[in-house]
């Protein structure tokens, strides 16, 4: 009867596992440099920037590198950024990992597409000089956005940001 059981369960945890599994297709076949960004290119067509070595100051990301979709970053992408004072993130990401901003002391402003649905933790951190979020949809589907369980310590930042609503990049 243990045995049986055992059994079970192991084939429980496995079926679990590989159901898991299956919505995982995100596989990295390359990671790179190309300019600026350091890049992990997936197999779907997908990329993350994960690491940014320019110097621009209003830096426009891009929502395209090589034949490769812009879909993401890496966390602290933008570690140390110190001459970057606004950044334009594409509307082709959909979420902002944890402390994405971190250590970049001029930069000012985030403008954020109203495709972009989670934002982790502290995604702005450590930037003394950030004030405003330009966001491109409106104050009801800013408030609607994931930024953390508890959002007045996860991303206090953007809770005491100005963010100015229906933003329109011209």
């Amino acid at each position: 009867m243990i045995k049986r059981f055992a059994f079970i369960m192991a084939a429980f945890v496995l079926a679990v596992f590989a159901a898991g599994c299956a919505r995982h297709t995100h596989i990295v076949i390359e990671s790179r440099r190309v300019g600026d960004y350091f890049c992990s290119i997936y197999e779907d067509g997908t990329v993350d920037i994960t690491a940014y070595y320019g110097d621009a100051q209003e830096l426009k990301l891009p929502d395209r590198i090589e034949a490769s979709t812009v879909e993401g970053f890496g966390m602290k992408a933008f570690n140390s950024c110190g001459t970057v004072t606004a950044v334009y993130i594409p509307p082709t990401v959909k979420s902002l990992p944890a402390k994405l901003f971190d250590s970049c002391p001029n930069l000012r402003t985030v403008y954020i597409p109203r495709s972009v649905t989670v934002i982790g933790k502290n995604v702005i951190f450590n930037c003394p000089a950030f004030t405003t979020i330009l966001y491109e949809g409106t104050e009801q589907e800013w408030k609607s956005i994931n930024i953390g369980e508890v959002p007045w310590t996860d991303n206090y930042v953007l809770v005491n940001a100005e963010v100015i609503f229906e933003h329109k990049l011209g």
